[in-house]
């Protein structure tokens, strides 16, 4: 049996974390649902439209990038429309949108954006001398939610190996904001506990590790099956 742990809003709460943005900060603490938050604020139709709209805009997604989106398109095909929803956003999320403009001082100024574990992007500008405002906020949130998923599967692995019952279990597959173990039926709940509480043990392996304190958890969610087409959640 396949089971497989997706980090819950990975890269949401990456960019939350990282930009201190204190709105994000106490709506992932308070387990309020954003997306249903931001569809009425920014009068949008659906839910799935303003979660469909969150994970562009966290990257600096412009109107025009709305605009040429089938997800988001058939609100509203004017780029202006959504050019507004963005100032809307970034009033919401005044510290995420200082924070994508302190990086982008930091390109201009040809000097690297470093994350708070010390990796680093030396980013140029893009030709005739625009800033690169999808690189700058994608490359931190994106290297910086990797280290968060090798600090679950290190600690994933290390539980797995320490038991020595669950041997048959095998780490089949890492990508992005997955990973996939393959397990006997019996071993199947205890699996998707122990793959649970790698996550949950994020924040504490965050102090142990760099001595930084994460302001909010990340979680992962558990689904399992035959194959990776029938899962089904926990």
């Amino acid at each position: 049996m396949l089971v497989q742990i997706d980090a819950a809003q990975l890269e949401w709460r990456g960019a939350v974390w990282l930009s201190n943005d204190q709105t994000g900060i106490q709506e992932i603490n308070e387990k309020q649902d954003v997306h249903s938050n931001n569809q009425k604020l920014f009068s949008l139709p659906e839910r799935g439209i303003a979660k469909a709209y969150l994970f562009r805009t966290i990257f600096r997604g412009c109107g025009w990038s709305f605009d040429n989106d089938s997800r988001c398109n058939h609100v509203s095909a004017d780029a202006a429309f959504w050019d507004d929803v963005n100032a809307k956003f970034y009033k919401k999320y005044h510290q995420l949108d200082a924070w994508h403009k302190h990086l982008a001082n930091l390109v201009c100024a040809r000097m690297p954006i470093v994350s708070p574990l010390g990796r680093e992007w030396l980013i140029p500008m893009d030709p005739g001398g625009k800033v690169p405002w999808t690189t700058l906020a994608n490359y931190p949130v994106q290297g910086t939610c990797a280290d968060i998923m090798m600090v679950a599967r290190v600690s994933l692995f290390r539980r797995l190996s320490a038991m020595k019952h669950l041997a048959p279990v095998k780490l089949v597959s890492t990508v992005h904001d997955s990973i996939v173990l393959d397990a006997p039926d019996e071993l199947v709940q205890e699996v998707s506990t122990l793959a649970k509480s790698c996550f949950d043990d994020i924040p504490k392996n965050f102090k142990k590790l760099w001595n930084i304190d994460l302001p909010i958890p990340f979680p992962g969610e558990v689904k399992y099956g035959p194959n990776l087409k029938e899962l089904n959640k926990e």
